[in-house]
């Protein structure tokens, strides 16, 4: 899954080029969000996103298990932004939250640079929040976001450890699943992981310090528990308005 999955232009900040650069509130909402079916998790957030959303894993073409909640079960679909493009969850990962900010590796030594999304519609240079002023200083608002984005990036080093310290144990099994709706519609969802109930409670109790030491014990508890979150999911999809066929 792509760090800038439904990012449409991302270029380095630039104290020179951006100067004046501001953020209008006013024009924050989720849409350009509305198309993607599930985005990456920090082990951090697990405790809060397990309240709502499937937690489920993927192999990521680098070969690495990473933690995403499912936002639907069809491709390009988040059945978490209503129709007038609000969040309708009280916890929003992380993933989203960064938007239009993001990490990204730039110049000859492939140095993490602070990126922004230069069609996002908030970012302007005439009104909203001061960002960078005139004189292409940072302001308190921008600085705060880049230490989330810092902080975004050691969690997501931390917690790709922690899925390794459990594919390690060869916890995970790979799945796809067939769903029926209550509107009779049927979707199939392909190509994740769950860690095998089973596998895991075999584990040696020599095993069980390590993990509980780095947080790894606690993320697979949580993951198992959000899977109960499934059929809440299922329930938001809106019946189909196809006919039925007549044979």
């Amino acid at each position: 899954m792509s760090s800038f999955a439904f990012y449409q232009k991302v270029v380095p900040l630039n104290s020179n080029v951006h100067r004046n650069l501001r953020f209008d509130t006013a024009k924050v909402n989720f849409e350009f969000v509305r198309d993607t079916t599930a985005v990456l998790l920090g082990a951090i957030e697990f405790a809060e996103a397990a309240r709502e959303y499937p937690i489920v894993f993927i192999k990521a073409q680098d070969g690495k298990m990473r933690p995403v909640v499912l936002l639907g079960v069809r491709s390009g679909e988040n059945l978490f932004v209503d129709d007038k493009g609000k969040w309708d969850a009280r916890y929003i990962p992380a993933f989203v939250r960064r938007y239009p900010f993001v990490m990204a590796e730039g110049g000859a030594q492939g140095q993490l640079m602070v990126c922004i999304d230069e069609e996002c519609p908030a970012l302007n240079p005439s009104i909203g929040e001061v960002l960078i002023d005139e004189a292409g200083q940072l302001q308190p608002r921008m600085n705060e976001v880049m230490q989330f984005l810092q902080n975004f990036q050691v969690e997501f080093a931390r917690t790709e450890a922690l899925a390794k310290q459990l594919e390690d144990l060869g916890l995970f099994v790979q799945q796809g699943a067939r769903f029926d709706t209550p509107g009779g519609d049927t979707f199939q969802l392909n190509d994740f992981y769950l860690i095998d109930e089973v596998k895991f409670g075999q584990l040696s109790d020599d095993k069980l310090p390590a993990l509980f030491r780095s947080g790894a014990l606690g993320m697979a508890y949580l993951h198992l528990a959000s899977m109960g979150n499934m059929r809440r999911l299922l329930d938001r999809i809106k019946p189909s308005s196809k006919k039925p066929e007549i044979h």
